[in-house]
């Protein structure tokens, strides 16, 4: 959605002529090609309808912002008075009033935020007033149309798909604002500094890269062809000759491309931002794990179990519990497994997928992937955020984004942080600022702090990220901080956790807690069964059970509301996982 000047200078006398009666016409109001232009984007975003040639009618959305405007114009001044260049919204206003929603309105702690609503007239005094929730209602109502003209897919084609510097956007201001309108490029909040291609505009460019060729125009009736299951030959004929299917009907490279945009933007946008976080020390004890396998080679007594890997690396000054934390975070990303070998010793293996990130870091060395860094390019898969602009540069620092593309690197760690069935870890720290935050509303990082003044913020920090990476807490453009769905779920099991405890979940825990579901008969659980389900060991069986018990999670052979809760929220981070089109072009 996009409303500069002139489009809400045309937006108000639609609506003055809609007081009278009338319909904004062409020839009788003397309409100039600059109006026609301006009335095209706002058609775009679904704001007015063009009843006949030539003559406009404003949308039901279109009204609520047009009635928005009004009300905000004590604090904006009269319309004739706003700069030229006067952003009134676009996607980065968007994004600043679902930031301050999620905040309950409250963006005080947020002063860059509080100013740029204030000055629009959809905050005062650090609070959120009713318009902007009027203009986010409207926004939501809207049905943008797409309609793609050659000079436009041609700088699609061109365009990298970011995140990246608005200096590097290959279009002229006014496709721009068409882009924008629908809903096909964003930009950062909370100036706009840094842009990217949506989700829909990214999967349009990979299928326009691959080869597509729409004539003359791309547009609604194309993408309700791909998405039809039964087609007319005419209608075939038509997805032939842009080269989106073959003659059996099948879905070409680009077909397959056009196909994940439609639904992104007809069907389900996405609306998860997911995250991985991964220290140093974690690729380091990755790299042990390789390591201790490749000495097994020559010497099979040698084999990576929990001892061996702390040992071995315990030489290279890393402590047992930092191994132990990291064998942790490394499992419940799915990057090794731990699994009993014959003589029922628990050991530990690369998966398929870390393996390849295992390769990554041989070329990237072992620094650090944050989560900020990762969700600077899955943000970009929303449909109306934009990375922060601090992500941006995190994620450039750490080699997942390079000019405005994201990297080998920052594809392999975006996949990940999407395909995932997470296992989280959550530590005595984490769980302290978990417990910060509210279940109802987000809070900024300097809110968090006054909670916390025993913590450095570095610390606090480091929690966030690991939280985040685990997909207990999301954070916002902006640096809001909430608790997901999930989290909710894993926060209410850990309440009546004692403190002084150094792991309040582990994956351990969360496979045994699986395994004990599974295995309970008359209302106890078959501890024989749950063993062998579960796939550990019987020390670590063991060691895990004694951890269940002092947590509260189980009691008496039962398991209790608390590990329920710590099941419920493993199955909803289990349905969280994306599909997305991996784009290597």
């Amino acid at each position: 959605m996009i409303i500069t000047k002139k489009h809400a200078l045309l937006l108000a006398r639609m609506k003055d002529k809609w007081n009278q009666g009338l319909s904004l016409d062409k020839a009788v109001d003397e309409l100039t090609e600059e109006d026609l232009e301006y009335l095209h984007h706002l058609q775009l975003a679904g704001l007015i309808q063009e009843q006949e040639d030539g003559i406009f009618e404003l949308s039901q959305p279109g009204h609520m912002v047009g009635e928005a405007i009004e009300e905000c114009l004590q604090q904006t001044g009269e319309i004739d008075t706003w700069p030229d260049n006067f952003k009134f919204i676009g996607s980065e206003v968007i994004s600043l009033i679902e930031v301050a929603r999620l905040a309950q309105g409250d963006v005080s702690a947020q002063p860059q935020i509080a100013s740029e609503l204030e000055k629009r007239g959809m905050a005062q005094d650090g609070k959120l007033l009713p318009v902007a929730e009027s203009i986010l209602e409207a926004y939501d109502q809207a049905l943008p149309l797409i309609f793609l003209t050659k000079p436009l897919l041609e700088g699609l084609r061109k365009c990298p798909p970011g995140p990246g510097k608005k200096s590097l956007v290959p279009f002229e201001k006014e496709e721009v604002y068409e882009l924008e309108a629908m809903r096909l490029l964003v930009f950062s909040l909370p100036f706009g500094n840094s842009y990217s291609l949506t989700g829909g505009g990214q999967q349009i460019r990979a299928a326009l890269l691959k080869g597509l060729a729409p004539s003359p125009v791309l547009d609604d009736e194309l993408f309700t062809l791909i998405l039809k299951e039964d087609l007319q030959e005419d209608e075939l004929l038509k997805l032939q000759a842009m080269g989106a299917m073959d003659d059996k009907g099948q879905l070409l490279p680009a077909g397959r491309s056009l196909y994940e945009a439609a639904k992104l933007l007809y069907v389900s946008p996405i609306t998860l931002n997911p995250a991985v976080c991964l220290k140093g020390r974690d690729f380091e004890v990755l790299e042990a794990i390789e390591t201790l396998w490749d000495k097994n080679k020559d010497n099979p007594e040698i084999i990576p179990n929990n001892k061996s890997v702390k040992s071995f690396l315990e030489d290279k000054g890393i402590t047992k519990a930092d191994t132990q934390n990291s064998l942790y975070v490394l499992e419940g990303y799915r990057l090794i497994k731990a699994e009993r070998i014959e003589d029922g010793v628990l050991v530990y293996e690369l998966t398929d997928i870390g393996k390849e990130v295992r390769e990554d870091r041989k070329t990237q060395g072992l620094k650090s992937v944050s989560a900020s860094g990762v969700m600077a390019i899955t943000t970009t898969r929303m449909e109306n955020l934009s990375p922060d602009d601090g992500w941006v540069a995190q994620a450039e620092e750490e080699g997942l984004v390079g000019k405005a593309f994201p990297t080998k690197s920052g594809r392999l760690f975006s996949r990940l942080a999407s395909s995932i069935e997470r296992l989280p870890t959550v530590d005595g720290q984490q769980r302290k600022v978990l417990n910060v935050l509210p279940f109802w509303r987000g809070m900024f990082l300097s809110q968090i702090l006054q909670h916390l003044p025993k913590m450095e913020e570095k610390e606090v920090v480091a929690a966030l990220e690991r939280l985040t990476g685990n997909g207990i807490v999301d954070v916002l453009p902006g640096g809001l901080y909430k608790v997901t769905e999930a989290g909710t779920y894993f926060k209410r099991a850990m309440w009546i956790v004692p403190e002084g405890i150094e792991f309040h979940v582990t994956p351990h825990m969360l496979r045994l807690l699986a395994a004990a579901a599974e295995s309970t008969e008359n209302g106890q659980i078959n501890w024989k069964e749950a063993e062998r389900k579960s796939g550990l060991d019987s020390e670590v069986m063991e060691e895990t059970v004694l951890a269940l018990r002092k947590l509260i999670y189980i009691k008496s052979d039962k398991i209790t509301n608390a590990g329920k809760l710590l099941l419920e929220g493993m199955d909803i981070l289990a349905d969280t996982r994306l599909e997305w089109e991996e784009i290597e072009i």
